[in-house]
């Protein structure tokens, strides 16, 4: 059977496993069920899985778009028509959709939530499934990237590399002389009045830029840790120990002297730096690379090199305490994306706050913005000057440019992109709260706006509705692109990390995320994970299909475990049992406990001894969180752990009975 010939087989069956949830939720509904069956068969046939990849979730999002308007309208997807002239409920799912909308595309008074739950499930299950995209998306995806890259203004000469002079931050840039004309921000912006932004709104920004900084305090790179991240890297083999760092420009000379950020002692300075010649003379550009997201849109990342990347972690530490422990943290939580989720469900029953989602953040961040972000604190732009890649080198799409200089600050895979672009879209939200208010930019009145419950996580953004419409124009100004297809600011449906909410309840679509494969362990323990997803939100019949597949493959020997229990296994299925297996028991005396031998979840790792001075330096980094006779930190990683299943003794009381 072909891989293709495997997703499709795949995908069908775990639509068809839901239609028969659904039919068990509205057994007066089972013919039309039947029908929807046959109608998706044809459409996968006639089609191709393209259609549930692509078609069906952008229905999925008209159908967002509908219930937060209160009115179904006609979508222009194939096979979502109507059969009826005058009528917007479409053939496909039908009888789902009548328990949502009337006739007429009305929502009903008494929608029904689990109707609504079902039908975004069954549009939304697959769309994250992991498939490998066409060279064409490969492509198209490049080619947005510098086109974005493109539109972005030049960066001040802070940010060239240039090592002949040492250039200061200027302290004069304001956010009053950034982006472009309010006239061209119309047609891409969805208007607050005019759709024009104000200098006061502007200068009330670079306030809030002023007083975060101020906030935060200076950043001393002595103070925070260094670490490595567990990607790749751009200037090391794979395998390589990345403690031994092939290069250190001398941007990061300055601001993380070698000596004490990249060797253990002065002797290892002495040694790496005089007698086996270090290059200092040479920045390492970053690499361009394409991990899968969705069937047509891969996810790009750059690839940094490894002494950019370790110290870029420096920066990042900076941030995620300093943000915490500051008067910021009721706004921004680097670690925790539920008090967002939480907000997005109150605000779809009172519609108070507004949910804004953007496209492609971190690429549309210019170096100029940053600078105007923290022009307060000198020291911490001159070290993420020298932390970030200058440029770019990529291999994927021979019809754009191979090698460029960034105008962007930072690309996915830069460590600091996350907390930079969460305090920027904060500042800009805070902005928006104290003018619209007419607040005096000060700590006092920020205790204030905390009650507002103002929250940043990423791109996703929760802002009162009364202001929202003003962030939108700001957002457009500083030549950032807000994304209408996630972006909620009126009826009852919210959007926000990970959490989808109507009218207070919890929709949110329980995704597949990948197909079970013998060949990567990694499959079978996702679809362990999405078994019991699926079992905790009533979907039995689709998690009972997940076993199914899984055991065929021959893994008979995953145990049954107790719901919430914590070990790896299956939750049981009381609707669709399945035969109690027998396993090899044994009683430890020591424990006075009975084992069962079972399939288990576990993460090896091959590791290597490290030959050089280079393996004190990562005992000093990690000895702090680990050292044990059994793993010692001398020894390096060649690779990051990776799942694997392995026979091993489990406790009974783990297990169901």
């Amino acid at each position: 059977m072909t891989a293709r010939n495997s997703y499709v087989e795949f995908v069908l069956g775990t639509l068809t496993a839901l239609l028969k949830d659904c039919a068990d939720m509205y057994p007066d509904c089972s013919r039309e069920f039947e029908r929807d069956r046959k109608r998706l068969s044809s459409a996968i046939e006639h089609h191709g899985v393209s259609f549930v990849f692509n078609t069906m979730p952008a229905f999925k999002k008209h159908l967002d778009r509908c219930l937060s308007n209160g009115c179904l309208t006609h979508s222009g997807l194939i096979h979502f028509g109507s059969t009826r002239r005058g009528e917007t409920v479409p053939r496909l799912f039908r009888g789902l959709t009548l328990r949502i909308f009337d006739r007429l595309g009305s929502l009903r008074s008494d929608a029904d939530i689990h109707a609504i739950k079902m039908l975004r499930q069954l549009l939304g299950v697959v769309r994250k499934l992991k498939v490998e995209c066409d060279v064409k998306h490969h492509r198209e995806a490049v080619r947005d990237f510098f086109r974005i890259e493109d539109e972005l203004p030049t960066p001040e000469p802070f940010w060239l590399q240039d090592e002949s002079e040492s250039i200061e931050p200027s302290s004069h840039v304001s956010f009053t002389d950034y982006g472009a004309p309010a006239q061209d921000c119309l047609p891409f912006a969805q208007p607050h009045q005019d759709g024009q932004v104000s200098l006061t709104l502007l200068d009330t920004m670079q306030r809030v830029a002023d007083m975060v900084s101020a906030e935060m305090g200076d950043f001393v790179p002595h103070d925070w840790k260094v670490k490595h991240g567990p990607g790749a890297v751009s200037d090391s083999p794979f395998g390589e120990n990345k403690y031994s760092f092939p290069s250190w420009s001398l941007r990061l000379e300055r601001c993380f002297p070698y000596a004490d950020f990249g060797a253990s002692n002065y002797q290892c300075w002495v040694d790496n730096v005089l007698v086996n010649k270090l290059p200092v003379d040479f920045d390492h550009p970053a690499r361009l690379a394409a991990v899968p997201k969705t069937y047509t849109t891969p996810r790009l990342i750059a690839v940094e090199c490894v002494s950019n990347q370790w110290c870029q972690q420096s920066i990042r530490d900076f941030f995620y305490n300093r943000v915490h422990k500051s008067r910021l943290a009721p706004f921004i939580s680097f670690r925790d994306q539920g008090l967002s989720g939480s907000l997005a469900l109150k605000a779809s029953i009172d519609k108070s706050h507004s949910t804004i989602d953007l496209s492609s953040a971190s690429d549309r961040i210019s170096c100029n913005l940053v600078g105007r972000l923290f022009r307060r604190s000198p020291n911490l732009l001159h070290a993420m000057r020298a932390a970030r890649s200058f440029s770019l080198v990529q291999d994927i799409c021979r019809y754009s440019p191979a090698h460029t200089l960034l105008k962007k600050y930072s690309t996915m895979g830069n460590a600091t992109t996350f907390p930079v672009q969460s305090i920027l879209f904060l500042v800009a939200a805070l902005a928006c709260e104290f003018h619209t208010n007419k607040l005096k930019v000060s700590f006092e009145n920020l205790k204030l706006l905390a009650r507002k419950q103002v929250r940043v996580f990423g791109d996703d953004i929760i802002s009162p509705s009364a202001s929202s419409g003003l962030l939108v124009d700001l957002l457009h100004h500083l030549g950032l692109k807000v994304n209408p297809d996630k972006t909620f600011r009126d009826g009852n449906f919210r959007e926000s990390c990970g959490v989808d909410a109507f009218s207070g309840h919890d929709v949110t679509v329980n995704n597949v995320m990948d197909l079970p494969r013998r060949s990567r362990p990694g499959s079978i323990a996702s679809s362990v994970d999405v078994h019991n997803n699926l079992i905790q939100s009533g979907y039995f019949a689709t998690a009972h299909y997940i076993r199914q597949q899984v055991e065929h493959l021959g893994y008979s020997n995953i145990p049954s475990v107790a719901h919430g229990a914590g070990a790896f296994g299956w939750w049981s299925n009381d609707v669709y049992p399945h035969p109690d297996r027998r396993f090899k028991t044994k009683w430890c005396e020591y424990t006075h406990q009975a084992y069962a031998r079972v399939l288990t979840l576990v993460g090896k790792q091959r590791r290597a001894p490290s030959n050089d001075t280079v393996g004190l330096l990562q005992f000093f980094t990690e000895a702090t969180k680990h050292v044990t006779s059994a793993v010692s930190t001398l020894d390096y990683a060649v690779r990051r752990a990776q799942a694997c299943l392995s026979l091993r003794w489990v406790p009974l009381g783990q297990m169901r009975g």
